[in-house]
């Protein structure tokens, strides 16, 4: 969204919170990108910031909040209770949720990973373990592995129970411990013979990086091989997470956000798509 468009956004929802139209609000927001709404709460009042917030299903709240710069979004996290916040974070994709969760005070973070479900509050924390700037602090826990003994038609079977938020581009094949062993493509799967071993048409050779892989060396290596997705491993080979492609994107805009702020002097919130002031 460039300058014009976004005053012009902010001007609309202006005038629909001077009308008290919420259902003219609803409307307006649900046809907006959350990075555009992003961009313009951080223009707006505490109180109207959270008014606004509160109008969006939960999902896309969670969108709005992953595209909010740390400070606005650090503001309107305070401003709001903390069992909306902890709902909020359930519903996101680990990794996005783990982002938002490293830019809180530790008390607050606290509190909210709390008040998270059990199971997902586990997830995140294990990702906030990891380095901000590495494979393990930008991957996702969510991902699909088959042991390596079982059919292809007992894989398809679990593949259809272990539906994940994340896209799935590959099957990942372990063995007992859960180390990576295979890799087989999602077309390769569902072409196959149901009652063929999984390992024997699994590749055995597959492009892994380990936790403590610098973000930047990921994101050169999905570029170079042109890849949808990467697994993670531990240095015995255990398979954490994946990272996607949509993640090395946010890992360039990052990265390439840095290199003009260096050069420029710019202030470390704004990034290279953000309008001029």
């Amino acid at each position: 969204m460039d300058r014009e468009e976004s005053a012009r956004l902010l001007d609309e929802l202006r005038k629909l919170i001077d009308e008290q139209d919420v259902e003219g609000l609803r409307e307006r927001l649900e046809k907006s990108h959350p990075a555009d709404i992003a961009v313009v709460l951080r223009e707006l009042p505490i109180p109207e910031r959270v008014m606004l917030f509160r109008l969006l299903p939960r999902e896309p709240a969670g969108a709005v909040l992953s595209e909010m710069d740390n400070e606005s979004l650090l503001a309107l996290v305070q401003a709001l209770d903390q069992s909306e916040v902890s709902e909020i974070l359930d519903r996101m994709p680990p990794d996005e949720a783990a982002d938002v969760v490293e830019t809180l005070p530790e008390e607050k973070a606290e509190q909210i990973l709390e008040g998270m479900k059990e199971e997902e509050s586990e997830e995140v924390q294990e990702l906030l373990q990891y380095g901000e700037s590495t494979a393990g602090g930008i991957m996702t826990p969510e991902f699909v592995a088959v042991h390596e003994d079982m059919t292809v038609g007992q894989a398809l079977d679990h593949l259809r129970k272990s539906a994940t938020k994340e896209g799935v581009f590959y099957v990942y094949v372990v063995d007992d411990h859960d180390h990576l062993v295979g890799v087989v493509p999602l077309r390769r799967l569902i072409t196959a013979d149901p009652a063929t071993p999984i390992h024997a048409i699994r590749r055995p050779d597959v492009l892994s990086v380990t936790a403590d892989t610098d973000q930047e060396e990921v994101a050169r290596l999905v570029t170079k091989h042109s890849l949808p997705a990467v697994p993670v491993v531990s240095r015995e080979n255990r398979l954490l997470g994946t990272i996607t492609v949509d993640d090395v994107i946010d890992v360039i805009h990052e990265e390439a956000t840095e290199d003009i702020h260096r050069l420029a002097g710019v202030a470390g919130d704004e990034t290279i798509f953000d309008p001029p002031a």
